[in-house]
């Protein structure tokens, strides 16, 4: 009985350990010498996100697509919120069913004057062509992960100066592999 409770308290150590070091690299001053410690946060200016590596984008994702932003509008809602609804022409499909175009839902907007917005936003322009990941809530679409769910190919066809024939392909890849615990 004594070494459950032991053990117990060991985790919880070991917990509030790895906690207090993963803060170090928000809090300099209270790392140990030569720490390289690196969390997986990232600071943005309304807080702090959760940092996303690609392989838990396309995981956790419902949606992964490639495609041209058409349209842009700014709707508010029966509860006071306003949305914009960004429609993007599907070029490609590199997770979950194919369709020529979806419609997703960004928080914020401007309706009538009156302006709503998020600094750490997803922002979309006309004509921008991205890479998507996207999450299904309820019956609307959201960029998962936030500005991290969103990639912007550029003039050069790169995505983060990534062709984007071979960022698909490490999406595609990294759909085929088998999750932890599927065979």
């Amino acid at each position: 009985m004594k070494m459950i409770k032991t053990t117990s308290l060991n985790i919880k150590s070991l917990l509030t350990l790895s906690v207090a070091f993963s803060l170090f690299p928000l809090f300099p001053a209270c790392a140990p010498s030569g720490s390289t410690i690196s969390p997986p946060l990232s600071q943005s200016k309304s807080g702090i996100v959760v940092k996303l590596s690609l392989e838990e984008l396309i995981i956790r994702a419902d949606l992964v697509l490639l495609g041209e932003v058409v349209s842009i509008a700014s709707r508010q809602e029966n509860n006071g919120n306003i949305n914009t609804q960004v429609i993007l022409s599907v070029k490609q499909t590199l997770k979950g069913l194919h369709t020529n175009e979806v419609t997703i839902t960004v928080p914020g907007g401007t309706v009538g004057g009156q302006t709503q917005a998020s600094e750490d936003a997803v922002r979309f322009l006309i004509g921008e062509k991205v890479v998507v990941f996207l999450e299904q809530v309820g019956e609307s679409l959201y960029v998962f992960g936030g500005f991290q769910g969103k990639f912007t190919v550029d003039e050069n066809n790169n995505v983060n100066n990534t062709p984007v024939s071979q960022f698909i392909e490490q999406i595609k890849n990294a759909t085929a592999k088998p999750r932890e615990g599927e065979i």
